[in-house]
C-alpha cells in the first residue's frame, strides 16, 4: 500500500457502527473491537489490554480491506521502541512509551513517534494518560471519527 493510500485511509471521515450506545473499555487481560465505517471502507479498532508479562494498553486502527497492514497503533503501556535506520524523523532512536506508530509504505508499523510530535498528533498530558476513556476519545479523534459524542464510554477502575 502506498503512502498516499495510507494517509487517505487514516484521514477518511469515519463513524462508529454500534447499536449499543455504551462502549466498554476491556478490563486488564482482555481485548475488544470497535467497528467503524467511512463512505468506502470499513475499519476496526482493537482495544487491547492483554499483556503476557506486564500490563498493556494498545489501540490499533486497521482497514478491513488491509487487515494485515495496521494504519495507526497507540501504545500507552509497554516497552520503549527502537526505530529502524532510515531517512525519516526519529530514525535509529529509542522512543519511550507511550508512543504512536503511523503506517509507512516502506517500514510498515516499525516507526514510532513521541505523542507530542506534530506528525503524531496525539498530545496527552500526564493526567490524561491515566484515563483510558480520554485516551480512547483522543485516539478516535486522531482516526477522524465523527460521532464520538453519540456514545458513552465506560471508565476503567485502574490503568495498571
Amino acid at each position: 500500500m502506498d503512502q498516499q493510500k495510507i494517509n487517505e485511509l487514516i484521514s477518511s471521515l469515519k463513524m462508529i457502527l454500534s447499536d449499543n450506545k455504551n462502549i466498554d473499555i476491556p478490563e486488564k487481560g482482555l481485548q475488544d473491537y470497535l467497528q467503524l465505517k467511512s463512505i468506502r471502507t470499513n475499519f476496526t479498532i482493537v482495544l487491547n489490554r492483554k499483556g503476557n508479562k506486564s500490563p498493556k494498553f494498545t489501540l490499533q486502527l486497521s482497514s478491513d480491506n488491509y487487515r494485515s497492514r495496521p494504519l495507526l497503533r497507540l501504545d500507552i503501556l509497554g516497552p520503549d521502541h527502537a526505530n529502524p535506520d532510515g531517512d525519516f524523523p526519529y530514525a535509529s532512536q529509542i522512543i519511550p512509551c507511550p508512543h504512536i506508530h503511523v503506517a509507512h509504505e516502506i517500514f510498515g508499523m516499525s516507526i514510532a513517534y513521541p505523542l507530542n510530535e506534530e506528525y503524531a498528533n496525539m498530545c496527552l498530558t500526564d493526567q490524561e494518560l491515566k484515563d483510558l476513556v480520554t485516551i480512547l476519545n483522543r485516539f478516535l479523534k486522531r482516526c477522524n471519527v465523527s460521532n464520538i459524542e453519540d456514545y458513552n464510554f465506560k471508565h476503567q477502575m485502574e490503568l495498571l
